[in-house]
C-alpha cells in the first residue's frame, strides 16, 4: 500500500467488512480499473480518479468514445465501468448489465447572438422539436432575425443527443430529427460552430461554460433555465434533464464497488458538483 495513501485505518477495516473481497483487494501491491464510455461523463470520472488514486492503491485508466462504448466495453470486458449519459435503452444489456446513478445533468440549448434571440427570450419544446425536424427553418417564426436556422446536432451515438431527442418526443412522439442536420462528434465542435456561425443552433452539457463564447447565447427551455435546482425540481423539473450513470457487468463486487461507494460519499459528490453536475446526495 502506498504509504501516501490518505484513508485511515477505521475506514479501511470498514470496507473490508462491508464489502466483499476487499481484504484481498486493498491488501494488492496494485489494482487497476479500466473505465469507458461517455465523452460527457469523462472529463467527471477524470476529476474523480485524481480524488481516487490519491484515496486508495489503485491505477485507473480512463477512455471515452461515447455511451455505446460504455456499454459494450464493459459486456466483453474491456472495461471493469463503462460511463454512460443516459439511461440503458431496452435490450442494452438487459439482466447483464447494472446501472449505478452517480449524478444528474442537463442539456443546455445554445444559440449564435445573430439569431435575434437577444439574451434569453426562451424555447419551449414544441419549437425545439419543430426546428430540429425541419418544420421551423427561419428565427422570424420564433420572434428572431429574418435569417435562416442553422441547425447543428451531436452525432447519432451520442448519450447528449439522445437526451436531447427524447424530450422532444416527450412533447411530440412522432419527432424525428431531420436528415440533412449538421452533426459533429465532440462538443468542442458544437461550440465552434454555434460561436461561428450566424443563426446557428446547437445544445452542450450543463457543465460547459460560455465564458470564452462571447457569441453564444444559453437560453431557457419551456421558461426554465438548467440549473441545479431546476433539474432537481421534482414537480416540474427542467425539461432536458438526464441521468449520468455507470454499468458494471453484474453486480459490482472488490475495487469496483468500493470506488462506486467512493464517488456516491461526500467527498466524490462534492466532485460531482465542483465538475459541474448536479450531485445527488441531496445536499
Amino acid at each position: 500500500m502506498k504509504t501516501w495513501m490518505k484513508i485511515s485505518a477505521a475506514v479501511i477495516i470498514t470496507a473490508m467488512i462491508c464489502i466483499p473481497g476487499m481484504a484481498t483487494v486493498m491488501g494488492s501491491t496494485s489494482y487497476t480499473l479500466n473505465v469507458a464510455g461517455s465523452t460527457t461523463v469523462q472529463p467527471l470520472m477524470i476529476e474523480l480518479q485524481h480524488g481516487f488514486e490519491r484515496f486508495a492503491d489503485v491505477d485507473m485508466n480512463v477512455t471515452g468514445g461515447g455511451s455505446g462504448v460504455g456499454i459494450s466495453s464493459t459486456l466483453n470486458g474491456v472495461a471493469d465501468i463503462g460511463m454512460l449519459s443516459r439511461d440503458l435503452k431496452p435490450g442494452e444489456g438487459q439482466g447483464v448489465l447494472v446501472e449505478h446513478r452517480i449524478a444528474k445533468d442537463a442539456v443546455v440549448v445554445i444559440v449564435n447572438k445573430d439569431a435575434g434571440l437577444g439574451d434569453d427570450p426562451g424555447l419551449t419544446v414544441r419549437q425545439l422539436a419543430d426546428i430540429y425536424s425541419g418544420a421551423i427553418t427561419n428565427w422570424s417564426e420564433v420572434g428572431g432575425n429574418d435569417r435562416t436556422i442553422a441547425v447543428t446536432a451531436r452525432e447519432e451515438n451520442s448519450g447528449t443527443r439522445d437526451c436531447f431527442e427524447a424530450a422532444l418526443k416527450k412533447e411530440d412522439p412522432s419527432f424525428k430529427t431531420k436528415d440533412n442536420v449538421n452533426s459533429v462528434n465532440s462538443t468542442g465542435a458544437v461550440l465552434q460552430i454555434i460561436g461561428s456561425t450566424p443563426g446557428s443552433i446547437g445544445y452542450v452539457n450543463m457543465n460547459i461554460s460560455l465564458d470564452s463564447y462571447p457569441d453564444i447565447y444559453p437560453i431557457s427551455v419551456n421558461g426554465k433555465k438548467a440549473t441545479p435546482e431546476t433539474v432537481l425540481d421534482e414537480d416540474d423539473p427542467y425539461a432536458i434533464s438526464r441521468n449520468l450513470i455507470l454499468v458494471t457487468n453484474g453486480e459490482s463486487t472488490g475495487m469496483v464497488d468500493f470506488f462506486i461507494n467512493w464517488i456516491l460519499s461526500d467527498r466524490g459528490q462534492a466532485i460531482v458538483e465542483e465538475s459541474g453536475f448536479v450531485r445527488i446526495d441531496g445536499r
